[in-house]
C-alpha cells in the first residue's frame, strides 16, 4: 500500500478534508475498508468513502468538525492477506466572537462609552486587539482591558467627534483570527469642507461645482437655482432634467448651455444646528453649435441637391466644409458651390451640387469655429439610383414543375432593394408578351419558381427593384424541367368494331402542354365491361408525326360483347392518367348454335313445311335478324348451284315450287347482321308423287305389212314411280269429212318396257300413235303423236334413241340398239369412230346392244350403231360418260400474309363427274398434317390462323360421289414474317444504379408477334451467364434487379417468335451510387497485343483461322517429308502404309496429346469441334467433364465428351523413348517408337458423338462397341486393309480395302453396333447431322473395328473380353443412369466377332496373342518391366465408342 495523509496544510473547522488509499501491489479482487479510531466509519459522522478503480479508495470529510480529529486507518484485503495504513487528522478551530454593540446608537460629545468583546469558542490562548477605522486604537484615544481568557473591554471616558468611527475587536489564536465591528456615532453640526464659488464654463461642456460639508450625522447637501437673473427666489431643479445632477454635494451639468447660466444656492444641514448655505454664479461661454450633429440626406443620381448646416454661437463664426474628412474646395470642382447667410443667433451655410454622381455618396461635414471653440455637423449624402443587375444566377435544384434558384445581390444603388422579380418564359416565347414573374423579398437571395410545365425549356432572369426603380435584367439562365408522367389523358378516344373479334381503338395525343416530356407510347387497357378484373394492357409506340391519330386493333375478343377501353400515355417517367372509360360492343358475330329440333313435313308434291326452335340467346352473338332455310335436291346436294335459300323471321316456313317426287335436303341457320350462323344438320323430306310428264320422245317403225313397232323415251320428269305406260293408237280418217273413231285403242305396258308392237293392222292404213305414263297418282299427259301405215317394204330402222349414258367407274354398261327391218338388217358398232372389235370387256348382245364390263375413264366417248338392209339404213349415237374419282386439281399460290396463305383451286380439265368438294392438306415445317374441306364451287381459298414466318407444305385432293382423287403437286411456301429484329441499345436499355430497365417494345417483331424473351447477364470478365428469366412476356418493360453499382455487364437477350429467334448481346455499365456514369474500361486485347488491332477483327475467329492455316501448312510439309523418306530414305525410316499408330507405350501409358510431335489428334485426323452448346443426351445424368475435373479418371475407364471445348489433359507417367535394336525389321514390334501419349482419349473410353440424342438404355446396347487398342506392346499395328468405319460419306460407310484407302471428311460412328441405315432419323432437330462440323484427313486415319458383316469370318477365335472396369462409384453417380456400359456392349458385340487382325507381326496381332497379353495384364497388373532397354506394355487398351 502507498502511505497516505490529509495534506501538509492545516485543516480548519468547516473545511473539507480528503485522503486517498492506493494499493500498489496485490492480487485482485481487493476489498478496501476505512476505520476511525479503530472503529468502522459511520455515515452519520459526515464521512463518505468512494472506490476508485480496482485498487484505490477515497475518504472525504465535508465539512470538518472538531470531532473529526483522530486516526484514520485504511485496510486492504484479498485472498492472499490483509494490509493497512493509518494517518492522523487535526481540526483547528478559530475564535468565535459575539456581536459588538454600543449601549446607545448615537452619543453626544462628553458621554462615557464602553464596548465588550467576548470569544465564545476557539483554541487558547486568544489574543485581543482593537482598531478604529482600521487603525489600532492608541492609548490616548481609549483604554482596553482583558477580562479573563475570552473577554476584552474598550473604554472611552469622554467622547468627542474624533472618537466617531468603526471599532473592530480582533481575536487571534493558532487556528486563525476573527473579528467583530461596531460603529460609534457622535452628533456634530455641519461645517464647510469645500464652499462653492463663482465659476464660468464653456457652452456644451460638462460643468461640475463641488459643495462639501462635514458633521454627524452627515449633512445633506442640496442645490437650488434662482428663478431670474438675480439672486433670490431659489427653486429646486426639474426632476426630469437629465443634464442636471446632484451627487454627494456636487452639482453636475452636462452639455451646459446658456439656459443653465444663473445663481445657484448650496445648503448643508444635518438637524444639528442651523446648517450652512452658500450662493454662487455660473456663467456659460458658448462656442458654435449645431442642433443636428448627423443626418442623412438622399438625392437621386444626376439631379441637383443642396446641403445646409446652421451653426449657433458667439459671433463671428467661420464655417468650412469637409468631404469624407477632406477639405472641400469648390474651385476644384465646378459642380460644388458654397453660400453663407448670417442669422441672428448664428450662421447658415449651403453647399450646392449641380448634378450628383455616385461618387457624391459621402460624409459631408460642416465645421463651425469661434473664439470659444468649434463644432461640426455631418450630413451623410446618399446618392440613390436604380440597382445594378443581380449576377451569378444559378440553378440549385429543379424538378418537373419547379426550379430553385440562387443569385448574388447586386449594388443596391444606395437604396435598399425592396424586392426581386424572377422573370421567366418558355424558350420559344418573347420577353415582351410571354413573360411571367415571381416576386421575391429584397433580403432573399434564394427563391423558387413553381407551376412550371415538365420537360419544358425555360429562360429565366432576375431583376432587382428599389425606391429608384428596377435594374437591368441579369444574364439569362436556360433550364429544361424534368420529365413527369403525362398529366393529361389522350384525346378523341374512339372505339369502333372491326369485326366480331376485333375492336379498333383510335386516339390522339394528350394536349401538348400535358405531355410533360417526350411521349414514348401508350398503354391501351381493355376488359369486359361486366367484369371486375383489372384491365389488360397493350403497348403502342408513339408516332412522332404531329397530331397523327394512333390506332390499335385488339383481336381475339368475344363476339358481340361490350368492352371497356381506356388509353393512357406514358413517357420514360411513367404513365399518365387514364382516359375516360369508353364502352363499345364488338361487331355482331354469327350465331354459334344452329336452330334446334329442325323438322320437315311434306304437304304436297311441290311443298314442304320446315319448322325449328330458335338457338339460345347466349349463343346468338348478336341480334337475330331471321333464319335462312337452305334446300335443294338431295342427289345434287354437293352442288351449290342447285340449292335455294329462303329467308324468314318466323320459326317455320313452307317451301313452294319444289320438284315433284324429289328427295330434298334442308338446313336451317340463324343469322345476324354479322353473318350466317351454324347450319343445322341436314334433314330430308320427299315431295309427294304426281301425274308424270309425257314421254320425252316417240318413234313408230314398220315391222311388217300388218304391224308397227312403237318405242319411246321415259318422261323427263316422271313425278313419281312410273307404274305403267299406255300406248294409244287409232286409224287416221282417210277421207276428209268422215267421222274419226272416237275411242282409240290402248294397251298397257309395264314400266320397264319402252316399246310396243301393234299388230293386226290394216294394210296401207295410217295409224296415229301416242303414249302416256302413269304413277300412283294417275295418268300423265300424252306424248306427241306419230302417224305411220304398215307396208310390205320394211327398211332398216333403229327403235332406240340417241342418248347419253352415265356410268360409274368399274360398273357394267349396256348401250341399246334395237333394230327392225325386212330382210334383217346388218348391224355395225363404232367406238369413238372406230369399228368395234369384240374383246373380253366389250361384246355385242344378240338383240344388238353393246355391253361394256367394268368401264374405265378410257371408255368414255361416242358410240354409234349403224343398221342397213336393202330398203334403207339408220344410225343411233350414244354418248358414254364415265364418272370416276377426279384427277389431281390444279393449285396455284396467289398471296401470303403473316398468318394466311391464299391459293386458287381449279379442277382437272378432263374431269366429267361433278365435284363434291376439295380437301386441302397442309402442315408446318415441324408440325403435323391438318386438313380442311371446301366446297366444289370454291375457286380461291385462304388458310387462316397459320404460324407466322413458317414454311408450309400444301397439297389438295378433289372428291366426288365416286371417291377421292389423286393429290395435286406439293405447294411449298411460307407465311410472311421473320425472326425478331434486334433494337438499338439506347432504345432498349435504361441503366440505373442497381438495375436496368429493358424496354421490350423496342424489339421489332419482324411481322410475327413476339412469344417470349430469355434474359441473361454476366459481369464483363465472367464466363458463366446468369439467367434472369426464360419466359419474359412481350410488351411493357422488364427490370433486371440486384446489379452491382458502377460495374460493367454483358446482357444477352433471346427473342422468340414463330419465325425463329434472335440473340442480342449488349454491354452496359451500371451507374454509381450518386447516379454518375463510369469511364469505359480498357479492352484486354489492347493490353495483350503491342500493336493496335482493328475493332472489326474478332480474335475468336482470327486465332482459330490462323491456327488452321498453320496446321495445314505443317501437314503439307509432313506429307512432303514422308513422301521423300518413303522414296529415298532407309526402310526403317519410311512411313508404312500398314502402320496406323507408330507409337508405343508403357504399361501405364495411354494416348496423351503431344503438341510438338502432333500426337494422337494428328493421327486420327481429328479437328476439334466448335465451341457450341449441344443438345443434351436424353436421360443422361452424368457429366464426364465433372469427373475429369475431379481427377477420378486416371488409368481407368474414361468417358470422352466431344461437347467439351478442349481436352482436359490428364497427367500420366512419361514414357521413355525406345530405340530400335539392331536387326529389327520395319513394321515389327521392335521398331514402333515408344513416344509418350497424353490421355487425350483414355483407354477403354466411351465416346459421345456430337448431336447424338438417342435414349441411352440397356436395350440399345448395340450402340456401344469395345475394340482393342494397339499401343505397340504386341509389336503389331492395325493394318489398313481391314474395314474402315470412322469416316462417312453420303450417310453410308465409305470403305475401300487396300493399303491407300481414303475416306470422306465427314465422320461417322467409329464402331457401328447398329445396321448401316440412318439410326438417328430426325432426332437431331435443329442441330443437324452428328458430324456436320467435323473433318478428317485422309493421310492417316483412326482404325476401328467395323460391324460383323464388314469383317471376314475366317474362324479365328473370339477376342478376349475387356479388362475389368474400375469400381469407383464416382463415374456414375446415379443408379438410374441410362448410359450403357462398355462391358455390356462388349458382351453383345464381341461374341463371334472377327476383328480382322492377322497373325503375322507385319499385319497385326493374332487373337491368341491378344488374349495372352490380357491374361498377363490381369495377372501382373500395371507392373513395369525392362525389356531390351525400353518399357514393355502389359495391357491392351480398349476404346469404347458411343455411336
Amino acid at each position: 500500500m502507498v502511505p497516505f495523509s490529509f495534506g501538509d496544510e492545516p485543516i480548519y473547522y468547516g473545511q473539507a478534508a480528503q485522503a486517498t488509499c492506493l494499493v500498489s501491489e496485490g492480487d485482485l479482487p481487493l476489498e478496501i475498508t476505512w476505520s476511525f479510531q479503530g472503529s468502522n466509519l459511520s455515515t452519520q459522522m459526515g464521512i463518505s468513502t468512494t472506490k476508485v478503480g480496482r485498487k484505490a479508495s477515497l475518504l472525504l470529510i465535508d465539512p470538518t468538525l472538531p470531532g473529526h480529529t483522530g486516526n484514520y486507518t485504511c485496510t486492504a484485503k484479498n485472498k492472499a492477506g490483509v494490509s493497512n495504513l493509518t494517518a492522523s487528522l487535526h481540526i483547528y478551530e478559530i475564535p468565535s466572537l459575539l456581536p459588538l454593540s454600543f449601549s446607545s446608537e448615537y452619543s453626544s460629545e462628553g458621554d462615557y462609552v464602553q464596548l465588550t468583546c467576548i470569544a465564545s469558542k476557539g483554541d487558547h490562548p486568544i489574543s485581543f486587539s482593537w482598531l478604529l477605522n482600521g487603525v489600532e486604537v492608541g492609548a490616548g484615544e481609549a483604554s482596553t482591558v482583558n477580562v479573563g481568557q475570552k473577554t476584552s473591554l474598550l473604554i472611552i471616558q469622554s467622547v468627542t467627534s474624533r472618537h466617531a468611527g468603526l471599532y473592530t475587536c480582533r481575536a487571534v489564536n493558532v487556528g486563525g483570527e476573527s473579528n467583530r465591528s461596531a460603529e460609534l456615532h457622535v452628533k456634530v453640526p455641519p461645517r464647510w469642507i469645500l464652499e462653492p464659488t463663482d465659476k464660468a464654463f464653456a457652452q456644451a461642456s460638462n460643468a461640475k461645482v463641488e459643495c462639501k460639508a462635514d458633521g454627524f450625522p452627515k449633512p445633506q447637501v442640496t442645490w437650488k437655482k434662482a428663478a431670474g437673473v438675480v439672486p433670490g427666489d431659489y427653486k429646486d431643479f426639474k426632476a426630469n432634467d437629465p443634464n442636471v445632477k446632484v451627487e454627494d454635494g456636487t452639482l453636475s451639468i452636462s452639455d451646459i448651455q446658456k439656459a443653465n447660466e444663473g445663481y445657484y444656492l448650496c445648503e448643508a444641514t444635518n438637524g444639528i444646528g442651523s446648517g450652512l448655505s452658500a450662493v454662487m454664479l455660473i456663467s456659460v461661454q458658448a462656442p458654435p453649435s449645431f442642433e443636428v450633429k448627423l443626418r442623412n440626406q438622399t438625392s437621386r443620381r444626376r439631379e441637383p441637391t443642396v446641403l445646409q448646416c446652421e451653426a449657433k454661437g458667439e459671433k463671428p463664426i467661420g464655417i468650412l466644409w469637409n468631404m469624407n474628412n477632406k477639405r472641400l474646395d469648390p474651385k476644384s470642382d465646378s459642380r460644388y458651390t458654397i453660400r453663407e447667410e448670417i442669422l441672428p443667433n448664428g450662421v447658415l451655410s449651403d453647399l450646392s451640387i449641380k448634378r450628383t454622381e455616385r461618387s457624391d455618396s459621402a460624409l459631408f461635414t460642416c465645421v463651425a469655429t469661434n473664439a470659444f471653440g468649434s463644432d461640426d455637423s455631418s450630413i451623410n449624402l446618399i446618392v440613390q439610383e436604380i440597382p445594378e443587375a443581380p449576377y451569378d444566377l444559378k440553378v440549385l435544384d429543379k424538378s418537373g414543375r419547379s426550379v430553385q434558384l440562387s443569385w448574388e445581390p447586386p449594388y443596391d444603388g444606395n437604396s435598399p432593394i425592396k424586392k426581386y422579380s424572377l422573370e421567366y418564359k418558355v424558350s420559344k416565347g418573347t420577353w415582351e408578351s410571354d413573360i411571367d414573374r415571381v416576386m421575391v423579398p429584397g433580403e432573399s437571395t434564394v427563391a423558387g419558381i413553381f407551376n412550371l410545365r415538365p420537360a419544358t425549356t425555360y429562360s429565366i432572369r432576375i431583376v432587382a427593384e428599389n425606391e429608384m426603380g428596377s435594374s437591368e435584367p441579369s444574364d439569362t439562365v436556360t433550364i429544361i424541367t424534368a420529365e413527369e408522367a403525362p398529366s393529361g389523358p389522350p384525346t378523341d378516344v374512339k372505339v369502333e368494331p372491326v369485326d366480331q373479334k376485333t375492336l379498333k381503338i383510335s386516339w390522339k395525343p394528350p394536349e401538348r402542354d400535358e405531355w410533360n416530356g417526350d411521349i414514348l407510347g401508350y398503354y391501351v387497357g381493355y376488359k369486359l365491361s361486366s367484369s371486375d378484373k383489372p384491365y389488360l394492357f397493350e403497348t403502342v409506340e408513339f408516332s412522332k408525326e404531329e397530331g397523327k391519330e394512333h390506332h390499335l386493333q385488339i383481336a381475339e375478343l368475344k363476339t358481340y360483347t361490350q368492352y371497356s377501353v381506356i388509353v393512357q400515355a406514358f413517357n420514360k417517367v411513367g404513365a399518365g392518367p387514364m382516359s375516360e372509360e369508353t364502352r363499345q360492343y364488338t361487331a355482331e358475330g354469327v350465331p354459334e348454335q344452329s336452330p334446334q329440333d329442325t323438322a320437315c313435313t311434306t304437304l304436297t308434291s311441290q311443298t314442304i313445311r320446315v319448322s325449328w326452335v330458335s338457338p339460345s340467346l347466349t349463343s346468338a352473338n348478336g341480334i337475330l335478324k331471321g333464319y335462312k332455310v337452305i334446300y335443294g335436291p338431295s342427289d345434287t346436294w354437293y352442288d351449290e348451284n342447285t340449292k335455294d335459300t329462303k329467308i324468314t323471321s318466323s320459326s317455320e316456313t313452307i317451301l313452294h315450287g319444289l320438284h315433284k317426287y324429289t328427295n330434298y335436303s334442308m338446313m336451317v341457320l340463324a343469322f345476324t347482321s354479322g353473318g350466317d350462323g351454324v347450319k343445322s344438320i341436314p334433314i330430308h323430306c320427299q315431295t309427294e308423287q304426281d301425274a308424270p310428264e309425257p314421254p320425252s320422245a316417240l318413234k313408230a317403225l314398220v315391222m311388217s305389212e300388218s304391224s308397227i313397232l312403237v318405242s319411246w323415251k321415259p318422261p323427263e320428269q316422271p313425278n313419281g314411280i312410273v307404274t305403267q305406260y299406255t300406248v294409244y293408237f287409232r286409224e287416221e280418217t282417210p277421207v276428209e269429212g268422215e267421222a274419226r273413231e272416237n275411242v282409240p285403242k290402248s294397251e298397257k305396258v309395264p314400266p320397264f318396257q319402252m316399246s310396243y308392237e301393234a299388230s293386226g293392222l290394216k294394210k296401207k292404213t295410217n295409224y296415229e300413235f301416242w303414249v302416256t305414263a302413269s304413277t300412283n297418282i294417275g295418268e300423265g299427259q300424252q306424248s306427241k303423236s306419230v302417224i305411220l301405215a304398215p307396208s310390205t317394204r320394211v327398211p332398216a330402222k333403229i327403235a332406240s334413241f340417241d342418248d347419253t349414258f352415265t356410268a360409274t367407274y368399274k360398273e357394267d354398261v349396256k348401250l341399246p340398239c334395237l333394230a327392225v327391218g325386212m330382210p334383217a338388217p346388218d348391224m355395225q358398232w363404232k367406238v369413238k369412230g372406230t369399228l368395234f372389235q369384240q374383246n373380253d370387256r366389250m361384246r355385242q348382245l344378240p338383240e344388238g346392244s353393246l355391253q361394256i364390263k367394268g368401264v374405265t375413264r378410257g371408255d368414255a366417248g361416242e358410240y354409234s350403231c349403224y343398221v342397213e338392209n336393202s330398203f334403207g339404213h339408220d344410225t343411233v349415237t350414244h354418248q358414254l360418260v364415265v364418272h370416276a374419282p377426279p384427277h389431281s386439281p390444279q393449285v396455284t399460290l396467289t398471296s401470303t400474309t403473316t398468318s394466311s396463305i391464299t391459293m386458287k383451286l381449279k379442277p382437272h380439265a378432263t374431269d366429267t363427274a361433278p365435284l363434291h368438294g376439295y380437301t386441302i392438306h397442309y402442315k408446318p415445317e415441324f408440325g403435323e398434317w391438318e386438313t380442311v374441306q371446301v366446297g366444289s364451287q370454291t375457286t380461291k381459298y385462304t388458310l387462316e390462323n397459320l404460324w407466322c414466318g413458317t414454311r408450309y407444305q400444301i397439297y389438295v385432293t378433289a372428291y366426288n360421289g365416286i371417291g377421292t382423287g389423286e393429290r395435286s403437286d406439293y405447294l411449298n411456301t411460307r407465311t410472311k414474317g421473320s425472326k425478331p429484329v434486334i433494337p438499338e441499345a439506347t432504345r432498349f436499355i435504361e441503366v440505373s444504379t442497381n438495375s436496368i430497365t429493358l424496354h421490350l417494345s423496342a424489339w421489332l417483331d419482324g411481322g410475327c408477334p413476339m412469344l417470349y424473351f430469355v434474359v441473361e447477364h454476366k459481369k464483363r470478365h465472367q464466363q458463366e451467364w446468369t439467367q434472369v428469366s426464360n419466359n419474359v412476356k412481350p410488351g411493357g418493360n422488364f427490370v433486371v434487379l440486384d446489379l452491382d453499382p458502377a460495374s460493367w455487364y454483358h446482357l444477352r437477350v433471346t427473342a422468340h417468335n414463330n419465325a425463329g429467334f434472335a440473340v442480342a448481346e449488349f454491354e452496359f455499365a451500371t451507374l454509381t451510387i450518386t447516379g454518375a456514369t463510369i469511364a469505359p474500361q480498357p479492352e484486354l486485347k489492347r493490353r495483350m497485343f503491342p500493336l493496335e488491332i482493328p475493332e472489326w477483327l474478332d480474335l475468336n475467329v482470327v486465332v482459330p483461322l490462323a491456327a488452321t492455316v498453320v496446321v495445314i501448312l505443317v501437314g503439307i510439309i509432313v506429307i512432303c517429308v514422308a513422301v521423300s523418306r518413303r522414296s529415298r530414305g532407309p526402310e526403317n525410316l519410311r512411313l508404312r502404309d500398314d502402320v496406323v499408330y507408330n507409337q508405343g507405350a508403357g504399361p501405364n501409358s495411354t494416348m496423351r496429346k503431344q503438341h510438338p510431335q502432333g500426337g494422337f489428334t494428328d493421327e486420327l485426323g481429328y479437328i476439334a469441334p466448335p465451341n457450341r452448346k449441344l443438345p443434351p443426351v436424353p436421360g443422361s445424368n452424368y457429366n464426364t467433364c465433372d469427373r475429369i475435373k475431379r481427377g477420378t479418371m486416371r488409368n481407368s475407364n474414361a468417358t470422352w465428351d466431344p461437347r467439351r471445348h478442349m481436352y482436359e489433359e490428364l497427367s500420366m507417367n512419361p514414357h521413355q523413348a525406345r530405340r530400335m535394336m539392331p536387326g529389327q525389321q520395319p513394321g515389327s514390334d521392335e521398331n514402333v517408337h515408344q513416344r509418350g501419349m497424353e490421355d487425350e482419349i483414355c483407354p477403354y473410353a466411351t465416346f459421345h458423338l456430337l448431336g447424338f440424342r438417342e435414349e441411352m438404355d440397356p436395350n440399345k446396347a448395340m450402340n456401344f462397341q469395345t475394340f482393342p487398342h494397339q499401343n505397340g506392346h504386341g509389336g503389331h499395328a492395325h493394318s489398313r486393309n481391314s474395314s474402315q468405319s470412322m469416316p462417312r460419306a453420303n450417310g453410308r460407310y465409305s470403305r475401300v480395302n487396300g493399303p491407300n484407302s481414303a475416306f470422306s471428311p465427314e465422320y461417322d460412328d467409329p464402331a457401328n453396333c447398329e445396321p448401316e441405315e440412318d439410326q438417328y432419323g430426325s432426332q437431331y432437330g435443329p442441330y443437324g447431322a452428328p458430324y456436320d462440323h467435323y473433318g478428317s484427313r485422309n493421310s492417316v486415319s483412326r482404325r476401328s473395328v467395323g460391324s460383323a458383316r464388314n469383317l471376314p469370318m475366317n474362324g479365328s477365335p473370339e477376342p478376349p473380353p475387356p479388362p475389368p472396369r474400375n469400381h469407383d462409384n464416382s463415374f456414375n453417380d446415379s443408379k438410374d443412369s441410362n448410359e450403357i456400359s462398355e462391358a455390356e456392349c462388349d458382351r453383345d458385340q464381341l461374341v463371334n466377332r472377327n476383328y480382322g487382325v492377322k497373325g503375322n507381326s507385319r499385319e497385326g496381332m493374332s487373337t491368341e496373342e491378344m488374349r495372352k497379353l490380357i491374361e498377363r495384364n490381369e495377372a501382373g497388373g500395371f507392373q513395369q518391366q525392362q525389356h531390351n532397354g525400353g518399357n514393355l506394355g502389359l495391357s491392351t487398351t480398349y476404346d469404347t465408342v458411343a455411336v
